[in-house]
């Protein structure tokens, strides 16, 4: 085990390579600017990968530390499966062996619920850096099973017909796997020394939707870290070529990607030839990569698979696409659009319309024919890319802005008091009894008319 001193440990529920989306990029390009300026940082992170025991093991990306950390058990993203006792000690352990002097949080999931109850058990302050509306919602993404966007109350009267089940639960245990879902979550934001959002809209609504006070969130926009400033410009689409619509990062079905594959289809029965589909990316799930390469079938479409910056730049796309049927909080995938020079389309939800303005055009989340309109006027106008693209936004703030903006969060969460917390944390007895009413309700499907074991 290492024993030089860590300055900033970043905990994040994946990372590359073996998943490179939003959360990812930002946590990597942020670890790595923290380096050049002199901090000891590594990375712990979470895996999509179960394995036979909880495994931590240690390797380097690009010269960065990171601390992989699989869980042992099945379903594993399934809010019922918040807490892991195992990963909760192996975490703690790690903490008290390699003594950071903070933890940076980006996500809880594959990992554990209270991972800033055990920073604070041990005696590390941690900072929250929330990405998506999980810390609000048992589906994590705020999109109702119908892909209806969603701002209700996070509760069971709100959330007990949407949130994921095996199937076979009473109510009871559903309302009180939701309660503890929200209790976890409001302990967690509560003992964290500074929780933060990229855009006020998005703590507007995780307040309203948590109980959570509003004054817990801190806004601070991302910054960004130029991809592409060493390669050439793409090359712009001759009369004739195929437009290329790309959609780039990670492939879950509340990015809108099966969505675009329909609208595509649309586009080229009405335009036959006239266009490409480039998707790059790692899909959430084998199941859905199935799903996606069915909807495909027969169409001009690429999916690429796992990118990085030159493997984008390689696919040369002439307009980006990102269809999300969630509400976002951010989206750094337009910032690489915007780089590349190219307007984009995008859904009408959160902080993607919001943050392309007059570079993008905008279609209703979840609508085929919307979407597969707005691709047509790309088609069919020709002066519409360039003007478009004469509106792209100045750039985000660079990342050595962020940086400094986020070391003097760090210094305020290093040496001022604890918060108050406004919710009391959850007990393990709390949650060892909720285990043993799943385990108990699973175990009732297997006993044979008649009665129990003999």
């Amino acid at each position: 085990m290492r024993s030089v001193s860590m300055d900033v440990l970043h905990v994040i529920h994946q990372f590359p390579p073996e998943s490179r989306g939003g959360s990812e990029s930002y946590a990597f390009d942020l670890a790595q600017r923290q380096r050049a300026r002199g901090l000891t940082v590594e990375v712990l992170s979470g895996s999509q990968h179960a394995a036979a025991e909880v495994t931590l093991t240690e390797g380097e990306v690009e010269g960065l530390v990171v601390h992989r950390l699989q869980r042992n058990d099945l379903f594993f993203d399934h809010h019922v499966k918040m807490w892991h006792p195992e990963v909760e000690a192996r975490f703690e352990q790690f903490l008290r062996e390699r003594q950071p002097k903070l933890v940076h949080v980006h996500h809880w999931v594959r990992l554990t619920c209270n991972l800033i109850e055990v920073c604070e058990r041990v005696g590390v302050p941690a900072v929250v850096t929330l990405h998506d509306y999980y810390t609000s919602c048992p589906r994590a993404f705020r999109r109702r099973k119908g892909d209806e966007a969603c701002r209700r109350e996070l509760s069971f009267e709100s959330c007990g017909k949407c949130v994921p089940l095996y199937g076979y639960e009473p109510p009871h245990e559903i309302a009180d796997g939701i309660d503890l879902y929200a209790d976890h979550y409001r302990a967690e934001l509560s003992l964290a020394r500074a929780v933060l959002v990229t855009v006020g809209s998005t703590a507007d609504l995780l307040s309203a939707t948590t109980g959570v006070s509003r004054e817990r969130y801190q806004t601070l926009p991302l910054g960004y870290n130029q991809r592409f400033n060493s390669m050439p410009a793409l090359s712009m689409p001759q009369e004739g070529d195929p437009l290329r619509f790309t959609f780039w990062g990670g492939i879950g079905r509340h990015k809108g990607v099966d969505v675009l594959l329909q609208a595509h289809r649309k586009v080229c029965e009405l335009r036959p030839g006239r266009s490409e589909l480039h998707v790059l990316g790692g899909f959430e799930s084998a199941a859905f990569e199935t799903e996606l390469r069915a909807l495909a079938d027969g169409l001009q479409v690429t999916f690429h698979g796992p990118f990085d910056a030159a493997k984008l730049h390689a696919a040369n796309p002439h307009v980006g696409v990102f269809p999300s049927t969630c509400i976002e909080t951010f989206g750094l995938v337009l910032d690489e659009c915007f780089e590349l020079g190219l307007p984009c389309i995008t859904s009408d939800l959160g902080a993607l319309p919001e943050r392309a303005g007059g570079a993008g055009v905008t279609s209703r989340s979840g609508d085929v024919d919307d979407l597969a309109a707005a691709m047509l006027r790309f088609l069919d106008e020709p002066q519409l890319r360039q003007q478009l693209r004469a509106n792209i936004p100045a750039p985000s703030p660079s990342l050595d802005e962020h940086v400094t903006a986020l070391l003097e969060i760090y210094s305020a969460a290093q040496s001022g008091p604890k918060p108050e917390p406004q919710f009391p944390l959850v007990s393990e007895r709390r949650r060892l009894a909720f285990l043993m009413k799943q385990r108990d309700t699973a175990m009732s499907k297997l006993i044979p008319p008649g009665g129990g074991p003999s």
